[in-house]
């Protein structure tokens, strides 16, 4: 009789998500494409024995005034990736079934639910480009001013960059996490969420991932474990 092998609870993973979203989109000036995770192009590298929650906290418009990711703050539901691909098939007189299948299409999504009704927040979700959310005046006179873009005919969606951060695959001797960048994410399904009086407001939100063909084996982002300490 065959030995069943016995599996490895340290493998797996529980817990949330924290998200973090390119401050600009792509329409701004000041966007970086390809901001990798993990790179000062992100605003900031990995550091040895540092969360990369922690230092993707750090960065701020003061020490990095162009381009940053910025801390959606909390979610609900966490975070669901949605890997789908289509495959094609070949059929032949010989054969009852299936002769081969080849991918046709492909179609990765990320969606979750943000908790904290910020207009930035808000802005995110709507798809909307940065300009459309501008500040005036100071102190008691102060306001943020979100608008409601109607778009044109054949605008395309804003695109932006994402980065998550979990937990991965452990042992007892190391602690590490698993982050996850995506290069490309533009908001494009429907969004709604209500102002009831004994429920909080979510935000949810769907984005779909758009490849980059110049970087292979990696056109729609990566994932990445670290270890943090030994």
């Amino acid at each position: 009789m065959a030995t069943q092998i016995a599996g490895n609870a340290k493998n797996i993973l529980v817990g949330a998500s924290p998200l973090f979203i390119s401050n600009v989109d792509v329409t701004d000036a000041d966007y970086v494409e390809n901001a990798e995770a993990g790179t000062v192009a992100a605003g900031a590298a990995f550091a040895e024995g540092v969360s990369y929650t922690t230092t993707l906290n750090g960065v701020t418009t003061t020490t990095t005034p162009d381009f940053y990711y910025r801390n959606v703050g909390y979610t609900n539901n966490g975070l669901q990736i949605t890997y789908n691909p289509s495959y094609g098939s070949v059929t032949v007189d010989q054969l009852l079934d299936t002769a081969k299948l080849f991918k046709e299409s492909m179609e990765v999504m990320i969606a979750t639910e943000m908790a904290e009704g910020t207009l930035e927040n808000v802005l995110a979700v709507f798809g909307q480009r940065s300009s459309t959310l501008a500040s005036t005046g100071t102190g008691l006179t102060a306001t943020d001013k979100l608008g409601l873009a109607g778009g044109a005919l054949g605008e395309a969606p804003t695109e932006r960059q994402l980065i998550a951060v979990g937990n991965a695959p452990t042992s007892e001797a190391t602690a590490t996490e698993r982050v996850y960048y995506a290069r490309r994410v533009l908001s494009v399904q429907q969004s709604q969420f209500s102002l009831a009086r004994n429920a909080a407001s979510t935000f949810p939100v769907t984005f779909r991932l758009l490849p980059d063909g110049a970087k292979i084996g990696q056109e729609y982002g990566f994932i990445v474990d670290r270890v943090l300490t030994v």
